[in-house]
């Protein structure tokens, strides 16, 4: 225990004296905070806000050039959202703590870390865009990339496999057998040694990032842990933040690909700690299916403790080689649909996994901030029962208090529309994402009993268009 004291509590001073000045380096209206009048949403600097975003890396600010390459390029075209998992193990990257004498020491962190994190919540800030952070960058601590973290007892100077439960090989994959650096926590192996150098690493995250209003924190990627683990966390992140009277946002993101499974219980079932969701994990599935989830999912969040909080998806994946070249249009539609089934937010997953940030995932960006930035869409619902003579994933709908219908074909097609409202004349305004451009207003057929056809002008192609009163 003398161990633990002896690099904890500087540790922890040096956290409380560098955050003393966090209040006025980040008033409570400049945070990205839930949206008051729809909880679904985020808003920023005051502002209701869509995150739409997508990068060539997950750990942008480990790749400095690269990070402000891909952060002038996304908000040349009007995306505002990337994703920041704090792992080390690219070419390039540095790890959060200094070496010496060929050994890891964990009381002595590498600045050049630090430095490269805290610039990125920097330089995304001056571009309006949001970080969203994971903790624990969960490939980091399995097989090969076990083999060179500094958390290895075989790599560092600060314990090792005696005064741990850790091993020193751990050759599984995550969603086979999870690692003991997951169980450290009291109430799974209560490995004191190690929590104590997790706690000081949790804390220096929160040390750098909270200064900064633009950041959202997950505590991991893709995980099978323990629910004790991200309950503990969870409760230990939000009492270092109330110490210093700092609200965050804070969630987990399980490995399951289904979001009805039980484990996703484990973030919404825990609102005192998780108060929004990120569901990537639904991004494998396909089509019709895909939004389904989405939208049990929606509808369950409202009966739960918490109620509807923002829906996140930090990765959007479509597999760019192998046996699967489908998969990238594939993708978009996924990036798509999340809009449209009134997600907070939706991001092209780096590649070979996702779109990143290419020619085709900017002008998505683009078009979508385009196309949404021309109707309220915080006030919208996704309401595709309100299209009839409607194949599954042909269309897609977000009905609006104020008579506009937001409307998305993945590939063109034909419904019969049945909006709302008592309106004798309607107009249909086609919006080609390519271009970026909306079409001069039509006024779609009109059969018997209210209903409008909408037939999009060609097939093979995305296609939106904006329904609303000709008037």
């Amino acid at each position: 225990m003398k161990r633990i004291a002896k690099h904890a509590i500087p540790v922890l001073m040096t956290v409380l004296i560098g955050m003393t000045v966090l209040v006025l380096s980040c008033a409570d209206d400049e945070r990205i905070t839930i949206y008051d009048k729809n909880p679904r949403y985020w808003q920023y600097r005051g502002r209701p806000v869509l995150l739409l975003g997508g990068s060539d890396e997950d750990n942008l600010f480990n790749n400095p050039a690269l990070m402000m390459r891909n952060l002038d390029t996304l908000a040349a075209v009007g995306g505002n959202y990337i994703r920041s998992t704090l792992s080390c193990r690219d070419e390039g990257n540095v790890w959060p703590y200094e070496k010496r004498g060929g050994l890891y020491d964990l009381d002595s962190f590498n600045p050049e870390f630090w430095n490269r994190l805290e610039t990125s919540f920097r330089e995304a800030g001056k571009r309006g865009i949001i970080v969203q952070i994971e903790f624990w960058a969960t490939f980091d601590y399995y097989r090969d990339n076990w083999l060179v973290n500094p958390f290895n007892p075989k790599n560092n100077s600060s314990y090792t496999t005696d005064n741990t439960r850790l091993e020193t090989e751990w050759d599984f994959h995550p969603a086979r057998k999870p690692q003991e650096f997951f169980f450290s926590v009291p109430a799974c192996n209560n490995d004191t040694m190690l929590l104590s150098y997790q706690e000081a690493f949790v804390r220096k995250v929160l040390e750098v990032s909270l200064p900064y209003g633009n950041v959202l924190y997950a505590l991991d990627n893709e995980t099978r842990a323990p629910e004790e683990w991200a309950v503990y966390w969870g409760g230990f992140i939000r009492g270092e933040c109330e110490k210093l009277g700092v609200n965050i946002h804070l969630t987990e993101m399980w490995d399951q690909w289904d979001i009805t499974h039980e484990d996703h219980r484990r973030t919404y079932g825990h609102p005192e700690v998780f108060s929004f969701t990120d569901i990537s994990q639904n991004n494998w599935q396909e089509g019709q299916t895909h939004y389904d989830r989405l939208i049990w999912y929606r509808h369950n969040l409202a009966s739960q403790p918490g109620g509807i909080r923002p829906m996140n998806n930090v990765k959007v994946y479509a597999r760019l080689s192998g046996d699967r070249p489908n998969d990238y249009g594939i993708g978009i539609d996924r990036w798509w649909q999340n809009i449209f089934a009134g997600c907070a937010s939706t991001r092209f997953h780096r590649p070979e996994s996702g779109s990143g940030l290419d020619d085709d995932a900017q002008m998505m960006i683009g078009g979508a901030r385009t196309f949404t930035d021309a109707f309220d869409i915080f006030s919208c619902e996704s309401r595709i029962d309100l299209m009839g003579e409607r194949d599954d994933n042909e269309a897609y709908c977000l009905a609006g208090d104020d008579g506009i219908y937001a409307l998305y074909f993945p590939d063109g097609g034909t419904v019969v529309m049945k909006p709302r409202e008592k309106v004798a004349d309607w107009r249909i305004r086609w919006f080609d994402v390519e271009t970026a451009e909306f079409a001069s207003p039509e006024t779609p057929d009109a059969i018997p009993g209210g209903g409008l056809v909408i037939d999009t002008p060609s097939d093979g192609k995305i296609w939106l268009a904006l329904v609303e009163p000709a008037g």
